[in-house]
């Protein structure tokens, strides 16, 4: 199930609504913890601590855009999501990556969200901490696809680079839950352990016949760096496939925009900045930029929520370089921006019809 948080004032809170961030005293303690199901008792506890306003959990289809409710792509969306976790929990026991089944859920399921004018803003749906790895194959799958045809890729390059980003990290199915939902940080021996995960997916994939060689080397390669600071090969530059490197670019992203077991989601602009700063070392610097300048369309017209509690739509970025986006609020307000820290939360918003030309250049 995805979820979007919403900040209500205390006043309009009610009996049974999941709390989506610890409320907090005066003191900085916490009041009451993220997850908790509302009662009439505590929101009186959080009056007599004079709480103003409280982020609540809720089911994504109960946003109040209809955009939103009414995409088909939303369906895809979470069908592609559902499919991977029986797909996943199939894995852990028989040990066989059921290709045909993958396959299935990139044609049927993802391929039609890349050829969308809204792709890259199914990203920005919420997904519980426990669901991660789930919304990331099918995130990073997306992602992928989408940045092949902003780069040019003809369909069967696409449709292999989307097959590659849905098998990225299958691997992790045989690394111990003990390591993979850690909320510390590693010791040396369970990092080493987790960097495995490259080469348990390439292995699982050498068991499939007929299975493109791109698709493979994609998923092998997906965490080596152009300066050599990768794994597990520790190749540079032109050693890496160009699949891996767009791999790499989404698989970073995403990571940074998700709850994990042991971090916060970060906002886009956070992982756009990462991104912009690793990109003339680490990361591919055309395809990083491709990502960056499709970025800048993307995010304009999404509605966001400041550190300030509120709330309006993104009217204007700034160069990828140098991102000092202006809000329009609620109240119709502008402010610009000098910290994209100021920005706590995207919203799950589908771009509209009207926009859609703005996705014309890329492809």
């Amino acid at each position: 199930m995805a979820y979007t948080i919403n900040h209500y004032e205390i006043a309009k809170v009610k009996p049974g609504m999941v709390l989506g961030k610890p409320v907090l005293n005066r003191y900085g303690r916490i009041l009451l913890a993220e997850g908790i199901e509302l009662n009439q008792t505590l929101i009186n506890r959080m009056l007599e601590q004079y709480i103003t306003m409280v982020a609540i959990r809720e089911e994504l289809f109960y946003q109040n855009d209809r955009i939103l409710l009414e995409d088909p792509g939303v369906f895809n969306y979470l069908g592609a999501v559902a499919e991977v976790r029986n797909l996943i929990k199939v894995i852990r026991h028989v040990k066989k990556i059921p290709v045909k089944q993958f396959k299935q859920v990139v044609e049927t399921r993802i391929l039609p969200i890349v050829e969308s004018c809204a792709a890259i803003n199914y990203l920005n749906i919420d997904r519980p901490r426990e669901e991660y790895i789930f919304h990331h194959c099918v995130n990073v799958a997306l992602l992928s696809g989408v940045i092949g045809k902003w780069l040019g890729c003809g369909k069967s390059e696409i449709a292999n680079l989307t097959l590659a980003g849905l098998l990225h990290d299958i691997g992790k199915t045989q690394v111990p839950d003990e390591i993979l939902n850690k909320a510390g940080k590693l010791t040396e021996r369970e990092m080493q352990m987790m960097q495995l995960h490259s080469a348990h997916s390439y292995k699982l994939l050498s068991q499939t016949e007929n299975l493109p060689f791109d698709v493979m080397i994609g998923v092998l390669q997906h965490h080596e760096r152009l300066d050599g600071s990768g794994y597990p090969g520790h190749f540079q530059q032109s050693k890496i496939h160009l699949h891996a490197r767009i791999i790499a670019v989404a698989d970073v992203y995403d990571a940074i925009t998700a709850d994990r077991s042991y971090s916060n989601k970060a906002t886009p602009f956070v992982a756009a900045e990462v991104l912009a700063n690793n990109m003339f070392s680490k990361l591919d610097a055309a395809i990083c930029t491709t990502f960056l300048e499709q970025f800048e369309c993307f995010m304009l017209g999404n509605l966001v929520e400041l550190t300030t509690g509120q709330s309006g739509e993104i009217i204007h970025l700034g160069n990828f370089l140098n991102l000092s986006p202006i809000i329009r609020c609620n109240n119709g307000e502008l402010i610009k921006l000098c910290n994209i820290n100021q920005i706590s939360n995207v919203r799950a918003f589908i771009i509209p019809d009207h926009k859609a030309s703005r996705d014309g250049s890329g492809g």
